[in-house]
């Protein structure tokens, strides 16, 4: 199964200031114990390095430790002509680009995504988009809910 996770998820683990740190935290360890592959469009990378360097500049940076390792099975979507073709006219109400890009790609495929973004939250549920808090979601893989599988067909 494909699993798309936002960038909002992995920079939360690098804040502990972050009201998210915790629940991203247990969740990335839990996927990676569970060599889940995590999905995402390559520009989440610049996303995510973008933060941490900020982060550092603003001294807030302090690592996250992942069973003493940084090893995610990560499947990059690559943007490319194809990319284009498949997703640009795909309608969803408005939401910055690089959300947007997360949002059309989980609704074409049909695949969960995992963000603790508000107004990402409020885009998926409007256009049928099965969206996960990463709460919500490492508790489903602790204890399986019968709802989370009825509701998303990748299951």
């Amino acid at each position: 199964m494909k699993l798309l996770v936002d960038t909002c998820v992995f920079v939360d683990t690098f804040d502990q200031n972050s009201s998210n740190y915790s629940d991203s935290l247990k969740l990335l360890e839990e996927l990676r114990n569970r060599n889940q592959l995590i999905t995402m469009p390559a520009h989440a990378m610049f996303e995510i390095l973008c933060t941490l360097n900020r982060l550092t500049i603003e001294n807030r940076f302090n690592g996250p430790i992942f069973s003493n390792k940084m090893d995610y099975l990560i499947e990059l979507i690559h943007i490319d002509d194809k990319f284009i073709d498949k997703y640009a006219m795909v309608e969803i109400p408005y939401i910055k680009a690089g959300d947007h890009i997360f949002v059309v790609v989980a609704k074409v495929n049909n695949y969960p995504l995992i963000s603790s973004d508000s107004k990402m939250i409020e885009v998926c549920k409007k256009c049928g988009v099965n969206i996960y808090t990463p709460k919500e979601y490492f508790n489903y893989l602790i204890n399986p809910s019968p709802e989370i599988k009825k509701n998303d067909s990748n299951w």
